[in-house]
């Protein structure tokens, strides 16, 4: 928690942005706590407020189903509000803008939010100028860390707080950080914090003029046009007719709904939640998905990671003794430490070079491949064209549901990368990015590094077939017969490699090569491998140039304001392993 200095009496404010729940929301709680009565600096009235900015992360580069989603979100918690006796008020447009008019009209002295420790760029800036603007308006703005299972940077019981306090001192394995978070508290995860009933929202007088305005937004196209960006720099863009057609999303948006999530995909299956392995679960379901999906509700903070780790532990306690026990990183427990660990690596990668998370430039944690460009490959690859079946089925799903299984995720990202089209993957992360309903910008991010082979995972050798291996996962190819109808009567021997069959064969199921359905774009068994030669040379570069770099640095000492350079180069040398 960290605080400005607190102001004169008045009315207090939560303002809602990721954490959009009433759950373990020590944020909501604190603002709660300061309208009981007891605290003679308040007047005991409290303003829940959510700002719809379409600059935030959330919303700058996203499809139309993601921002249904988010405004499901919000319905979701005016509705619980409600419920409570209270209300959520919502308005548009730039928060530093809009708040202090809210300040002025509500009367607040104090307003709660929860932080944002990844330093995304435009959190960062927002912040700053909202605080400022608070100070001169008198507000104390108190923020708490409820993100992550534990606070990510300098705080009490905080990743980095337990590193000495240095950013640049975090393991960058999933090993070592298991190891760090085994130390504070001896492992222990803090339990989640119940709900504010009803009875903990202060009674506020009727006012029929206020609650006509300030109302959620009920349409994806209310929300207005991101401040200083064209058109093409915003990602998906829609308009009301393309808003209105039915979409698929694999789930819908709310608190409510992922706590029901939660409660159907692991608390009501304890031996399954006891068991879990993700490298396991199949990538080629058709009806149900082998994974929770609870991913989208993390994302937006409809549940807290707190909550999820302990209804897991609370399900495994339940399990069949017979049942053989699942461990991180594979566990679910492990799901939510590969969660933690991708937050504080951006975290970390953006307290040394402000604005690195999520680019090639200045990323620590990145390694510099001369990736081409070619906007031919790129759209062919987005709009699942490559003539690969599997890679084609895998994006068809993206467009249509906003998510992917992780292995899809995974072959897709290889397929654009170092596998077959060698485009970079800040552009394969964009792409994400837009489309995801459950992007996030520190998690999509590591992915991406991890995929390409850019960072943390640097066996390039390893290159996802897009024939073989969903040949072993699923043979008939439901997989792909649904999400590429056009293939649906081809027989199985043929369903992942349809140029290989005869003209006969493509005319008796109704393809037609180039037609119906496009020819391979590149030829995975001769280019895969020249990419290898290429990773190889770029490696070998990175070497060197590392090696270099060390030797020019010789034995300077470090500055007064960094961690002593021991630490700070065994830091380094573990990073680029």
């Amino acid at each position: 928690m960290s605080a400005s200095k607190p102001a004169a009496t008045g009315a207090v404010m939560h303002w809602f942005r990721k954490g959009l729940r009433l759950h373990d929301n020590p944020a909501l709680l604190h603002a709660l706590s300061l309208t009981d009565g007891k605290n003679s600096k308040t007047s005991g009235a409290i303003y829940p407020v959510f700002v719809v900015d379409p600059n935030s992360y959330s919303l700058l580069k996203c499809s139309v189903m993601r921002a249904n989603f988010l405004l499901e979100c919000v319905k979701d918690l005016d509705n619980s509000l409600r419920e409570r006796g209270s209300r959520l008020y919502v308005v548009t447009g730039d928060p530093v803008v809009e708040l202090p008019k809210l300040w002025i009209e509500f009367g607040i002295t104090y307003m709660t939010h929860e932080a944002d420790e990844t330093g995304e760029p435009y959190a960062v800036q927002r912040d700053a100028n909202v605080k400022e603007a608070a100070k001169k308006a008198g507000v104390s703005v108190i923020d708490f860390a409820s993100e992550t299972l534990r606070p990510l940077g300098n705080r009490e019981g905080g990743y980095v707080a337990n590193v000495g306090g240095f950013a640049n001192n975090i393991p960058t394995t999933m090993s070592s950080f298991q190891k760090l978070l085994s130390k504070i508290d001896r492992g222990n995860i803090p339990l989640p914090l119940d709900s504010p009933g009803q009875d903990s929202f202060p009674k506020q007088a009727a006012n029929d003029l206020l609650d006509m305005k300030y109302r959620p937004l009920q349409h994806p196209c209310d929300i207005p046009w991101p401040r200083g960006y064209s058109r093409e720099e915003i990602g998906p863009v829609w308009d009301r007719k393309t808003a209105d057609k039915k979409t698929s999303p694999i789930v819908k948006g709310g608190e409510s709904l992922a706590l029901r999530q939660l409660q159907k995909t692991v608390t009501a299956r304890p031996d399954w939640s006891a068991s879990f392995e993700k490298p396991k679960t199949s990538c080629t379901e058709v009806s149900t998905p082998s994974t929770t999906v609870l991913s989208p509700y993390l994302s937006m903070g409809c549940i807290s990671p707190r909550t999820a780790w302990h209804a897991v532990s609370d399900a495994n306690a339940k399990a069949s003794s017979k049942t053989s026990r699942s461990k991180p990183p594979v566990s679910l427990h492990g799901q939510l430490l590969w969660r933690d660990f991708n937050n504080l690596i951006a975290h970390s990668a953006n307290a040394q070079a402000p604005g690195s998370w999520g680019q090639i430039h200045n990323n620590v944690y990145c390694r510099d491949i001369p990736w081409s460009s070619d906007p031919a490959l790129l759209t062919a690859w987005k709009e699942g064209r490559t003539g690969y079946p599997w890679i084609d089925a895998c994006m068809a799903q993206l467009r249509t549901e906003g998510w992917i299984h992780h292995l899809g995720r995974h072959a897709v990202a290889c397929f654009l990368t170092r596998g077959d089209l060698w485009q970079s993957w800040e552009v394969g992360a964009e792409f994400f990015e837009g489309e995801l309903l459950d992007a996030d910008y520190a998690l999509n991010n590591f992915n991406w590094l991890w995929l390409s082979c850019s960072g943390f995972f640097y066996q390039y050798f390893r290159c996802y077939s897009p024939v073989a291996f969903q040949k072993k996962n699923d043979p008939n190819g439901n997989y792909v017969r649904k999400w590429v109808p056009e293939l649906a009567e081809l027989p199985a021997k043929y369903i992942y490699e349809p140029w290989t069959a005869n003209v006969s064969i493509l005319k008796k199921a109704g393809v037609k090569l180039g037609v119906d359905y496009p020819r391979p774009i590149v030829d995975h068994s001769v280019i895969s491998k020249e990419n290898m030669s290429k990773m190889k040379d770029a490696y070998d570069r990175h070497k060197d140039a590392e090696a270099a770099a060390k030797k020019s640095k010789g034995k300077q000492t470090s500055d007064a304001s960094e961690p002593p350079k021991k630490k700070a180069k065994k830091s380094v040398q573990s990073k680029l392993k």
